[in-house]
């Protein structure tokens, strides 16, 4: 089954922080219009047992995911909750601190397959920082820039890392309608 299409990307900011036994109460997830790519890069720690002169098992644990988004629009506004900046919805303005601290936020969206069904995945616990930014004149043919995002994803305090609901019925329409009212799915 081939990933051929992304789509209804959100994010949640953590209100509560986890613990080891209360999971993180979140705000509403609020979309992101024009998601374009989804880039994650683990970053796993390997050791590798040796005994009688040959490896006799290994072990893997992911640390952290790195997340880039790219997006047709990153408004001010999303801006500033990403990353923790000042946003003023009266004067439209982005005020950038020297004391801004991006918050833990959730990541939620889905990928639609060749076989026509949903993978819907949520990453619970990652906090985003700025990025690179490029521009360009025009030239001779139009180019679209894109904004760009990375965030660092870890486990929750109660080991939850990532949620996925695989192969989705595309006209399953529990799934579809309350996968976006709380974080993890509801």
């Amino acid at each position: 089954m081939a990933i051929i299409g992304l789509s209804k990307l959100h994010y949640a900011r953590m209100t509560t922080a986890d613990t080891a036994t209360t999971a993180p109460v979140y705000e509403t997830p609020k979309r992101l219009i024009g998601v374009n790519s989804v880039s994650i890069s683990p970053e796993n720690d390997e050791a590798k047992l040796y005994g009688d002169n040959m490896a006799l098992d290994t072990k893997t644990n992911t640390r952290e995911r790195t997340m880039t988004l790219e997006v047709a629009r990153l408004p001010l506004e999303d801006q500033a909750a990403l990353l923790g900046y000042t946003y003023d919805s009266t004067t439209k303005k982005l005020s950038v601190l020297g004391d801004a601290a991006a918050p833990n936020v959730a990541i939620m969206y889905e990928e639609d397959t060749d076989e026509g069904k949903v993978w819907y995945k949520c990453f619970y616990k990652g906090k985003f920082a700025p990025s690179q930014e490029d521009s360009n004149t025009r030239g001779e043919s139009l180019e679209y820039g894109l904004h760009s995002i990375e965030g660092k994803f870890v486990a929750r305090l109660d080991n939850k890392k990532v949620y996925e609901v695989k192969e989705a019925d595309a006209t399953d329409t529990t799934t579809a309608t309350s996968w976006y009212s709380s974080v993890g799915g509801a």
